[in-house]
């Protein structure tokens, strides 16, 4: 859909700007952010899940977690801002403007049986998932989202309902994702089993020791930036940084909960090199923009990101009950 968008656009230096403007703030920033705010659209946010409910913080469902979320949202404005800023787009429009879109969408005719039943499925899917085990909704089954996700995929895959066979599926699944995803969150367990995360904690510890809460924050924050410099996997960022900062927030007198997510959701935030995160992978792939493209506007979105947290996330988080300087809150949920 980006691409057709962009293919709307001509070839002249603007033109072109723009293109890199649409591609690095949908693809990127935008997937990335709604990524946060739904619980099951970043496999991270599943990681954290997983370590705050084994050590009794229950009850996080798909509102819940919403809720948590709700003003990363607003970073949709701040990074669109800045790209539009730095690429100079204010003076760009497509040729024939919404009635060129109307025409292109016209073309596409009415949609088709298969179409309509893979969105029926989508929206049980998520149906399901809201209102599911503790939904302030209607709580209408307390079965576990996975279970949920399994049942959605057993029903697209049914012989008969989608005009596919497993066999094209088969072929076009990257299942080197798969064993990654797995491998990630096996590791996260047994980094917490085998202590090694209490050590790594029992070291860092050491270099923010004595510093208030938003400067052992901030300091984590930036570290956590340079460290990912290095690594090519959000997932297994976070797989390695969850229960590290977890066990580091009671020697700090900090809210695990709320330090752990703060420092780990800049981590989604990782816009410096293309090889970061996959949606960027994914836009370099269009050639649309260069890295040298990518790092210069990514600089600035990741200290967007960086102060976003601080200064909006953490009060947040206060505000619902969990302020990241009082490690004894009571959970709010």
């Amino acid at each position: 859909m980006v691409q057709g968008i962009c293919n709307l656009l001509g070839d002249s230096p603007e033109e072109r700007a723009a293109k890199k403007a649409i591609v690095i703030q949908s693809l990127v920033y935008g997937s990335m952010i709604c990524g946060m705010f739904i619980m099951t659209a970043h496999l991270p946010n599943m990681i954290l899940v997983g370590i705050f409910e084994k050590n009794g913080f229950t009850n996080i469902n798909f509102l819940n977690w919403m809720l948590l979320q709700f003003p990363y949202l607003g970073m949709f404005v701040l990074t669109n801002w800045w790209t539009r800023y730095y690429f100079n787009t204010s003076c760009i429009s497509i040729a024939g403007g919404a009635a060129t879109l109307e025409n292109r969408y016209a073309e596409m005719g009415p949609m088709t049986t298969p179409e309509k039943v893979l969105l029926g499925i989508f929206l049980l899917v998520g149906f399901m998932f809201v209102t599911g085990k503790g939904s302030f909704i209607y709580e209408l089954h307390r079965q576990p989202l996975g279970v949920i996700g399994l049942v959605g995929m057993m029903v697209l895959f049914a012989p008969g309902v989608m005009p596919c066979t497993w066999k094209a599926v088969q072929q076009k699944t990257i299942w080197g994702t798969f064993l990654l995803l797995g491998g990630a969150m096996t590791m996260t367990t047994a980094m917490t089993q085998a202590g090694v995360a209490q050590w790594l904690a029992d070291h860092i510890h050491a270099w923010v020791v004595g510093m208030n809460w938003w400067q052992t924050l901030l300091t984590m924050m930036v570290g956590t930036h340079i460290i990912r410099l290095g690594m090519l996997s959000n997932v297994a960022a976070v797989a390695m940084l969850a229960p590290v900062v977890f066990a580091m927030a009671p020697k700090l007198g900090l809210h695990p909960v709320a330090f752990t997510m703060l420092v780990c959701d800049t981590d989604t935030f990782a816009y410096l090199l293309p090889t970061q995160i996959t949606a960027a992978v994914i836009a370099h792939s269009t050639e649309t923009f260069s890295t040298a493209d990518y790092a210069k506007v990514g600089s600035v979105a990741v200290l967007i990101a960086i102060a976003y947290g601080v200064c909006v996330m953490a009060p947040w988080y206060a505000l619902l009950g969990m302020p990241v300087w009082n490690p004894a809150a009571p959970w709010p949920f």
